[in-house]
């Protein structure tokens, strides 16, 4: 793990203040916009992005996108993209729902492999938000592109989200990945047509994707210099970590995260649209809470959770998230939930005085096993406690849940059996339990839960 000194890093803790960074350099773009989004909506602000990325494509400047091609189907843009690919706009659709559907009889048990790649399109999938411009200037957090972000803190509707403006040398970090992600999407848009799964592919490519020389040889003017720090009232340590499960077979996030929990001494604050914890945080954050550190989690109330997508898809959202509650709230952990009308999506982390992380990485399992997810890691306390601050501002808004009056559903999802990729856990954050389940192979079979948890991603 590389922290970058020399950066400078703004908070930007409403859509609206996201917005007015995203349009003021997307404008004032020279040379490149690379774009990386888990979803479009189908609204005017998307339509307005698309406007301009195709003005200025047309004036020379390079402009590329990483979109999740399965997600983007259900917002309807897909007329749209076309668009942008008309004009030469490279666009990369992540796990199309298209690939892989073909019956491989060198395989052992070959439809089995089939009901794997069903599996698989409703598991993984790229969760990742952020824009870097001319190389210079980078965004990156939970917002994706749509009014009911870009109108957070104007209309009552619209989502309460984070992101960052960093500016430094932590962008070329975001560029390498980008173009990393760029070349491989690109390198199986060739090899798919040869009758092949993503999962054979992805081992294969594994060296020339890890091969950062390979690609900064061939963009070798977008890192012949280090990117300028464009503000210097705030110089901060900032470590960039992509998370790339089907990619790297590795859970870099998660493995950071339980780490930073475990070593906790004071104070963990985490925010997310649908609390959905794995057991092993669960456990972690019990472990902490119980050895005197402050646990404190921002969720959706039932009321907020209905304007996410189709009305948290009929509900579905809080009943699951409610099912993970009690062992929280029974060990110390404190539940605060959202009661504004727009959802809450921000996904800030603090632990302890000094460590901040913000980005698209989600407590649920999702995120932990198998989303290709991105977030910036800041070391600095006067950074810390300014998100702690919105931590703050944002608990005013929000009601502590009391476990003496919370009516718990039936089931407690604590007791659940475990999902068979815990196996890719760093032994170091193993619990008693989550080892014994491991070697034992007592694996959760895959459920509805997982055709309705990437919906709730948003």
């Amino acid at each position: 793990m590389i922290y970058r000194e020399n950066n400078s890093i703004r908070l930007l803790s409403s859509g609206q203040e996201s917005y007015e960074v995203r349009w003021k350099i997307l404008s004032n773009a020279r040379s490149s916009i690379h774009l990386a989004t888990f979803s479009f909506m189908k609204d005017k602000t998307t339509r307005k992005l698309f406007d301009l990325l195709k003005e200025k494509k047309k004036s020379g400047v390079d402009v590329r996108i990483i979109y999740d091609e399965i997600v983007n189907r259900t917002t309807f843009v897909g007329g749209w993209i076309r668009e942008l690919q008309k004009e030469g706009i490279e666009v990369y659709g992540y796990n199309s729902i298209k690939d892989g559907w073909f019956l491989d009889f060198n395989k052992k048990h070959p439809f089995r492999w089939l009901k794997k790649i069903a599996k698989r399109k409703l598991k993984q999938h790229f969760h990742e938000k952020y824009l870097i411009v001319d190389n210079q200037h980078l965004i990156i957090g939970g917002n994706n592109w749509g009014d009911k972000y870009a109108f957070g803190g104007i209309e009552p509707k619209a989502w309460r989200d984070t992101d960052v403006y960093i500016t430094g040398e932590t962008v070329r970090d975001v560029q390498l990945q980008f173009l990393r992600d760029c070349e491989m999407q690109k390198e199986w848009s060739i090899q798919k047509k040869k009758r092949m799964y993503y999962s054979d592919f992805s081992q294969a490519y594994l060296s020339t994707y890890q091969n950062d020389e390979g690609v900064i040889s061939k963009y070798s003017e977008l890192f012949s210099n280090i990117p300028p720090v464009l503000n210097l009232d705030r110089k901060s340590n900032i470590s960039f970590m992509a998370h790339k499960p089907y990619e790297e077979n590795e859970l870099k996030l998660t493995n950071y995260f339980l780490n930073e929990i475990i070593n906790s001494n004071s104070r963990i604050y985490w925010g997310c649209h649908g609390i959905r914890p794995p057991k092993i945080f669960t456990e972690h954050l019990i472990a902490a809470a119980n050895r005197g550190v402050k646990v404190v989690l921002i969720t959706n109330s039932k009321m907020s959770s209905k304007t996410l997508m189709a009305g948290g898809l009929l509900g579905w959202m809080y009943k699951e998230c409610s099912k993970h509650f009690k062992a929280l709230l029974e060990n110390g952990v404190e539940i605060h939930e959202w009661q504004k009308p727009g959802a809450f999506h921000s996904k800030s982390l603090v632990v302890d005085e000094d460590m901040v992380s913000i980005g698209s990485y989600n407590i649920a399992s999702g995120s932990a096993f198998n989303h290709s997810e991105s977030n910036v890691i800041v070391k600095n306390k006067e950074f810390c406690n300014e998100v702690f601050q919105q931590f703050k501002v944002d608990l005013k808004s929000c009601v502590k849940l009391d476990i003496g009056k919370y009516n718990f559903p039936k089931e407690n999802a604590f007791e659940r059996k475990i999902q068979e990729r815990n196996d890719m856990l760093s032994d170091e954050v193993l619990t008693e339990s989550i080892r014994h389940g491991i070697q034992k192979r007592n694996f959760e079979e895959s459920s509805k839960d997982d055709f309705f948890d990437v919906w709730m991603e948003y």
